[in-house]
């Protein structure tokens, strides 16, 4: 019955018009009369639609309704359940500016902009417009875009409500030119064999409208001169008559060939000629767009939500596809009705990798992902947009539950601002740092690549022309940002800022929000994204943090000169001699004192990363009071250089290149020029380090870092560096690493023998044995309720499932169980007793190895491996073996190299 009424509603929109929507609608007696049902009945099912958003109600009398979903379609807009009147919805839809139609277009502001704009050209030119021919692909969507083109001049009233319109394939009638001339320009009777009455052509047919011509290479020489004819004069002749025939109307062409296939002289009566770009032209996130909209498509014409796995759309999204979005469309339809077959329920329709047609599985492992591979479903209905279901939002919004809890605390009078500060900038780092680090995919997927290109082409811009330096570590957090919450989870409803914070932050980061001010719009336009406040304030909190967290490896060096322009000359001349940007310039007024400099270079201190030292070249003799005024309030060196001059200056800069200490090129410059240098040297206070490590690469080492700061955090402050493990092991540590750090202890899952340094293995925190380590490492430095605080959260955080559901992205109860099993055959065919630590290490290790032969990231190196598959034959075969159930399991093989690894856990102490 509900399928009935509905398309009994959606029946009456066909070849519906502003000028016929009354018709449109109808009253409860008339689905009495067609269901033969009680009006009550009639009712109840009624009201039951307009509830469901699948009826639009008028509440006149009698009640009308009228389905809803022609109205989006028709005129972009969507109805609430009920209105008073129908004029109510005929103001609303004569109220949409004609603009908007072509907004329907995915790419009409990017791939299409151009496309669009001489349309317009063409529909706006006097006289019936211009001629167009669009050509294109097969499947690219020149028809949509004639369709589209259509409905805009009945928006802007170029055409009116009630102009024909006539569509002609010609390759239908391509082996039949006689016939495609005569439905084209129409016949007399008798002009040919069957011509029993004098017929219309589809020229006539379209007087005052739009006629469509598809594929009209398909059309002959002797159709192509009657055409062209027809748009130099405006007339024409039916097959078989002499009379000329007159009519008005605007024609667009579409091929899928070049204009050499036509006559010359008909392309040379089309002015207006459009490209459209297949699939794979169009940008990134066009392309995914486009398969959205086409899945949320057929969850209207399906009539219910489709859920979709991540592999089924990263593969979709992967494809290369001839046949553009056609192919696109015609896939999705084989998935549907396949997923359809195996869904006894009436709800969501699940798709999955089974679901594709056969011709899909080729090269399925060959491409990278565009969506990151998580657990996360996404779905589609008949809502404008997907909703992507992810845990993303909830710590985003957790974010500023928190700033604002720390805010209220400010606010009340319970914390200062120092404390506020600093509480916010060690919350804001933590959640960058887990955007980008806790990332269960090796590989960027293809959006992030797209976002991350985008984002360094902007900065590297920024750094040329505003003096904003590019900095990886601020182009990876701000990507990830845009990645995970503006474009991966864009449909978010969006929570207002507390005015009373947003006001705190544009007092108290003024300087990150005019950093802010230089490149946010330019992010904006480049990406096609718009910022929110609260966007803002989190990017206004990360910059502020943005000096501790760059990682700059040399010497910072401004030069301050009076006079105009003076300081920014020099420095420009030896930043392009140098090849680099080494100098920053202040340029000083001519009356300006030795105060005034004081100023400005204590406020480029404050705004710029100077954490490896600062170089300060001035044109006046006074170093004494800004030595004194400075060396109190900074904690890293300086060196005041009080002769101006470009020799000086690139002398100078040579040895900041070349990496040279302080303390050399002040010796160097004090033997070289007379005037004053002074160099200040604040006593060092080393920071404590904990470095991880592990053999399988520096992608662990990273996940146990992020482990560890949740264990430490609120108890002691001190950094954890992941480090390669080979690079350790061959190199040991850099002498910058020990300079800079108190190296407390190395946590990983093998030990790289640096000399002095205390080592933990990773197993031993996990099985409890690595306890004694643990209070060795943080003896001097905590109190003992301090020490067993951190051992009770390393036990916590460490459990054998937590850490492995860290590290990896697999099943983590399946991976286990096939290991348990890998471990029992080991020890019985290899007649060893594995303690437990070992068995903790190949948990590990293993669950590690099987996602990098997963993504054919699988190790190469191992120590003189020839040696090693001659003299362990057996052991190797035994672990091939034993090795064989994780193999069938998830269709990886085992390299030689990876065996010896296992070897190693096994066997070597």
């Amino acid at each position: 019955m509900i399928e009935v009424i509905l398309n009994y509603a959606m029946n009456k929109h066909v070849s519906s018009s502003l000028d016929t929507l009354r018709d449109t609608f109808f009253d409860t007696s008339e689905i009495e009369k067609l269901m033969n049902v009680s009006r009550t009945q009639a009712s109840k099912v009624l009201n039951d639609l307009v509830e469901k958003g699948k009826l639009v109600k008028i509440n006149t009398r009698p009640v009308l309704f009228s389905a809803r979903e022609p109205f989006n379609a028709n005129y972009s807009i969507d109805l609430k359940k009920s209105y008073k009147s129908l004029d109510e919805i005929l103001r609303i839809i004569e109220s949409i500016p004609s603009e908007m139609v072509f907004e329907k277009v995915i790419g009409y502001d990017k791939s299409l902009s151009e496309a669009i704009e001489q349309l317009k050209t063409a529909i706006f030119y006097p006289n019936n417009g211009l001629p167009v021919m669009i050509t294109g692909d097969t499947g690219v969507g020149k028809s949509h875009l004639v369709h589209v083109m259509h409905e805009y001049m009945i928006k802007a009233k170029v055409l009116d409500d009630k102009a024909p319109f006539q569509i002609l394939n010609c390759a239908q009638y391509y082996n039949n030119p006689e016939l495609l001339s005569s439905i084209l320009f129409g016949h007399v009777k008798g002009a040919y064999t069957g011509a029993h009455q004098d017929q219309k052509g589809l020229l006539e047919e379209a007087d005052g409208g739009l006629l469509f011509l598809d594929e009209v290479h398909r059309l002959n020489s002797e159709g192509q001169e009657k055409l062209f004819t027809f748009m130099d004069k405006g007339i024409f002749s039916r097959i078989g008559e002499t009379n000329l025939r007159h009519v008005s109307l605007r024609i667009v062409f579409a091929t899928t060939e070049k204009m050499n296939t036509f006559l010359q002289t008909f392309i040379r009566r089309i002015p207006i000629h459009i490209h459209i770009p297949n699939i794979e032209e169009r940008s990134v996130l066009e392309k995914k767009q486009i398969v959205e909209h086409l899945l949320i498509n057929e969850s209207k014409i399906i009539s219910r939500p489709i859920e979709v796995t991540p592999r089924f759309m990263n593969i979709l999204l992967q494809h290369k596809y001839a046949g553009n979005i056609g192919e696109i469309e015609n896939i999705i339809k084989y998935a549907c009705g396949s997923a359809l077959s195996k869904t006894k329920e009436s709800g969501r329709v699940l798709i999955t990798l089974r679901n594709f047609p056969q011709s899909m599985y080729k090269g399925i492992y060959s491409e990278n992902d565009f969506l990151g591979e998580d657990s996360n479903l996404v779905y589609f209905s008949d809502k404008k947009q997907p909703v992507v279901m992810s845990n993303e939002m909830k710590r985003l919004r957790s974010l500023m539950k928190r700033i604002n809890y720390i805010f209220e605390k400010y606010s009340k009078g319970i914390d200062d601002i120092y404390i506020t500060k600093n509480q916010l900038d060690k919350l804001i780092v933590s959640f960058m740092h887990d955007l980008i680090y806790n990332n269960k995919q090796n590989h960027k997927v293809a959006i992030e690549e797209f976002i991350i290109g985008t984002m360094q082409e902007i900065f590297r811009e920024l750094d040329n022309y505003f003096q904003i330096k590019y900095d990886g570590n601020l182009v990876a957090a701000l990507s990830a940002y845009i990645y995970k919450y503006l474009l991966m989870s864009p449909y978010y409803e969006q929570e207002e800022v507390n005015p009373e914070l947003r006001e705190f932050i544009e007092r108290n980061y003024r300087n990150e929000q005019n950093k802010l001010d230089r490149f946010i719009n330019i992010i904006q336009k480049r990406l096609d994204i718009e910022f929110s406040l609260r966007d803002i304030c989190i990017f206004s909190l990360y910059l502020s943090t943005y000096k501790e967290e760059a990682s700059t490896n040399r010497l910072n060096a401004i030069i301050i000169a009076h006079g105009y322009a003076t300081a920014s000359s020099i420095a420009n001349v030896c930043n392009r001699m140098l090849g680099e940007n080494v100098y920053s310039s202040i340029d000083m007024p001519i009356e300006a004192t030795i105060h005034d400099i004081s100023e400005k270079l204590e406020l480029f201190i404050t705004e710029n990363n100077i954490s490896q030292g600062l170089i300060v070249l001035i044109d006046m003799g006074s170093l004494n009071m800004l030595y004194e005024k400075f060396k109190g309030i900074v904690d890293v060196p300086l060196l005041f250089v009080d002769h101006l001059g470009t020799l000086t200056a690139l002398e100078i800069g040579n040895l900041i290149i070349q990496r040279r200490e302080l303390i050399d090129i002040a010796n160097q410059m004090d033997d070289v020029i007379s005037p004053n240098v002074q160099l200040y040297e604040p006593e060092i206070k080393k920071k404590k380090l904990i470095i991880t490590t592990c053999f399988t690469g520096l992608g662990t080492a990273t996940q146990i870092q992020k482990l560890l700061y949740e264990c430490l955090d609120g108890i002691i402050e001190l950094d954890i560096m992941p480090f390669e493990y080979q690079a350790l092991k061959d190199n040991g540590l850099e002498e910058a690493i020990l300079k800079k750090y108190d190296l407390i202890s190395i946590i990983g899952t093998d030990n790289p023998r640096i000399k002095g340094v205390n080592f933990v293995y990773l197993e031993n925190i996990i099985s409890g044995d690595g306890e004694n380590q643990i209070n060795e490492a943080f003896k001097s430095l905590l109190t003992e309720a301090e020490i067993k605080e951190i051992n009770n959260r390393l036990v916590k955080k460490f459990s054998l499932i937590t850490v492995i559901d860290s590290l990896t992205i697999l099943d983590t109860q399946r991976i286990l169980e096939v290991i348990e099993e890998i471990i029992m055959n080991l020890e019985n065919k290899l007649d060893i007793d594995l303690t437990n630590a070992r068995k903790v290490s190949l948990y590990v290790h293993v669950s590690c190895m099987v996602e990098r032969l997963i993504r054919k990231s699988d190790i190469e190196d191992y120590p003189d491996l020839e040696v090693f598959s001659f003299e362990h034959q057996r052991e190797i075969k035994i672990i091939q073996e034993a090795f064989s159930v994780l193999e069938s399991k998830y269709s990886v093989r085992m390299t030689l190299p990876e065996i010896g690894y296992i070897y190693n856990i096994l066997y070597v102490e």
